[in-house]
């Protein structure tokens, strides 16, 4: 099994496709607080991680009905 990391700040008023995601916390908080308008707001970097066999299988995880949910 393969294990894929990263680091995610939800976007708390509008769609998940606006969370920031990155590969490091220190990252995905320096993403976060890089952006001046603050109408966008997000929670706090939140460590993801997500178990596969191969690729096919990360992929097939993400297209899935309710694909990505691990967030």
């Amino acid at each position: 099994m393969a294990t894929l990391t990263y680091w995610v700040c939800e976007s708390l008023n509008d769609a998940s496709c606006y969370s920031i995601r990155a590969k490091t916390r220190k990252e995905a908080v320096r993403m976060r607080d890089s952006y001046g308008d603050r109408s966008w707001e997000w929670s706090e970097a939140e460590k993801v991680t997500v178990k596969y066999s191969d690729g096919f299988d990360l992929l097939t995880q993400c297209l899935e009905e309710g694909g990505g949910c691990w967030e």
